[in-house]
This record gives C-alpha cells, structure tokens and sequence, in this order.
C-alpha cells in the first residue's frame, strides 16, 4: 500500500529500475545503516499515516516512495538483510514486536515476538557476514525494580535466539558493528523505565549512561565510557569509515541547562564533545535523534526533532559548519557527498528539493 498522495508518481518502468538497483546493491555490500553505506539511492524508513496505520516504507534519491508494507505497530529503526531482499523493522520501545518484511513481495515474511519479559529497545545490527543480528532488548518482572539491558542474538535464516548476553548498562538503544574488529558498541541510555508506564523515567537522579563496547565472540565489555554529566543519556550513535563513533545525546537534566549533546569517541580515549556555541547548543532542545556520516567522510549530521534543527559538523575540525531549520525533522542517510532527510510532518529532502508525502515519517532513516 502506498501513501494516499505524494508529488511525483513512479512510472512502471521507474519502478522497475528501481527493483534492479534493490537487486544490484545486495550484491555490494553486507550490513547497513544509515552511516554504513555503499548503495546510495535507496532508502528506507517507518511511518505513520494519517489515520494512524503504521507501515515501513522504501523510496528513491528523488524522494519518490516506491512501496511499503502495513505493520501492526509502530516502529523506530530498520535493518537491511541483504542475502534475501529483506527489510527489519524493529518496534519502538517498549514494542515487542520485530518485523521481517520482502520488498520484492511487499510483505511481512516473518513477525518475531521478543519473549515474556522482554522488549525491543527499537535497534539492531548485522554482523559483518550478514548471519547474525544484534538487538538490544530490555528484561524486566512485574515490579518496577528488576531489569536488565541485553544484546539479544539471532540468526538470520529463522530468527531464533542463539544467545544473550549484558549490554553493559541500564537502557541499551542504538548499536553498531565496528567495520575493523568483531566488536560491538552499544549507547546504554541509562534510564530506567517500565513497560507497565513506558515514558515514567524512573532513576534520573541516579542513571548512569554509558558507551559500551562488546566483544561478540565472549559477550564480554571490553571497554566503556561515559559523557561527563550522568544526565546525558547517550541514546543514538553511528559510526565513521575508520570507526570512529559519534553519540548523540538527550539531556535529563533542567531545561535552562546547556549542555554539549555530540560526542566522538575512538577506542582507548575518552568521549570528546564537538564544537558548538552556547546558542547553537540551546537550538537542539537537549535532544539530538538521528546521526549520520556523508559518504566523502567530511561532515557529520545530526537532526533534532524537539529543536526543529539538523547540525552538520566537519569531522577533521570537529567545529560545527551551519544549521538548517527543519520543523520537526526526523531520519537523515548519506546521499552521494550530501543528505537525504525527513521530517515528522511527511517531507522529503533530497537534492535541495523538498517532496511532500501525506504521512509522518519516523526519526531513523537506513540505505538498502
């Protein structure tokens, strides 16, 4: 089913061309996401339509929607499963629900539950051979006293657990494989909450948030960091060609605080905040969304919906270069040596034009 109205409609022989290229990228490139990327034309997000139906959603370089599937709830972050033209759509915490979805059929293949006691924080990640996805998941009781953060594993012929194992922290959301070792890093938000009232904060005073990371091999932490006010919940990350992480934070903390909001972080330091003024930090809101890394390697943009703003950083200067407004912006992916973003209101920036969709795009965006 497709949005009820959008600016260019696909012809068939577009479309088709489109199939193919879907097709060819398989061929190229194992995992990715939204910093991670070879195929640079198609992309892939979850939305909402204006009737409140939720669905995951594929479109061009254009900004022309090509197709989607309708999803019983609503999803956050996508992973694309090359080997069999398979997209993941992972429910918004604290969803129990992970969608594996054809795009050549436009259909759910599979609907995989997270088990009792446990839900999926919205993210997951590939192994490098493509065999393996990573989820992080939340263990709770019926009290609101025992959790647990975990990187869930799983296969992907038939999606079954092979194992699990501590996420290092308390709220694990975004994760990454790194390209030049068999690690993981995970940014554990470090706030507690419960699926019995999923947006009830319950530990601000004492949350601990943290950048772990995992060797997958042994499930063990072999290194972690943290932001330097234990109110920054380290929420959303991606990552650069030569694994350089960049976390993007939301501030817990008073609204009259300004704090840094992005971070990078090689293996063996510490975190490091990029460059930004006061003002220019006070525009995010206390809230960045969605990170991503151009393809020439230059420039890091990060959205923020509360602030209605995307920041692009220079990655060598760590200095922030400018400030598009963009009412409530939402996913951002590398297109060529720019971006292709959304917006909560349905738009579409690609290759400085604007395409209006009747929908509301959520706040992570993925190549396929």
């Amino acid at each position: 089913m497709l949005p009820n109205a959008y600016t260019n409609t696909m012809s068939r022989r577009r479309f088709c061309k489109s199939l193919l290229a879907i097709s060819a990228s398989i061929c190229i490139t194992p995992a990715l996401s939204s910093c991670s990327v070879h195929a640079p034309d198609l992309f892939a997000s979850a939305y909402t339509d204006n009737q409140g139906k939720h669905f995951v959603g594929w479109f061009d370089q254009n900004g022309n929607v090509l197709g989607s599937v309708s999803i019983e709830s609503r999803a956050h972050d996508l992973c694309y499963v090359p080997h069999d033209h398979s997209l993941l759509a992972f429910s918004r915490r604290p969803g129990r629900t992970m969608y594996v979805i054809d795009i050549k059929a436009k259909k759910i293949k599979l609907q995989i539950d997270s088990g009792d006691n446990h839900h999926f924080f919205g993210h997951g990640v590939l192994s490098s051979d493509g065999k393996r996805l990573y989820t992080t998941e939340n263990r709770f009781d019926d009290s609101y006293q025992a959790y647990q953060g975990l990187v869930v594993v799983r296969n992907t012929r038939d999606y079954k657990v092979e194992a699990r194992f501590n996420s290092g922290g308390i709220g694990p959301h975004q994760l990454a494989m790194l390209k030049h070792q068999d690690t993981l890093v995970v940014a554990n938000g470090g706030i507690h909450t419960h699926p019995a009232s999923p947006r009830t904060k319950l530990n601000i005073d004492t949350m601990k948030p943290n950048l772990s990371y995992i060797d997958i091999g042994t499930g063990q932490v072999v290194e972690q960091v943290m932001p330097p006010d234990h109110q920054l919940s380290t929420r959303h990350l991606c990552l650069s060609g030569d694994d350089t992480v960049y976390v993007g934070c939301q501030y817990q903390g008073p609204a009259h605080h300004i704090q840094p909001l992005v971070f990078s972080h090689n293996r063996g330091s510490q975190l490091e905040a990029l460059t930004a003024n006061d003002t220019q930090w006070r525009s995010f809101k206390q809230y960045i969304a969605s990170l991503a890394v151009s393809h020439d390697g230059n420039t890091l943009a990060v959205t923020s919906p509360r602030g209605g703003v995307v920041g692009h950083w220079n990655r060598r200067s760590k200095t922030l270069q400018h400030i598009e407004t963009k009412i409530d912006c939402a996913g951002i992916a590398p297109l060529k040596d720019t971006f292709i973003s959304s917006t909560g209101n349905g738009a579409l920036y690609a290759k400085k034009q604007q395409i209006n969709h009747a929908l509301h795009w959520d706040n992570h965006m993925i190549n396929i």
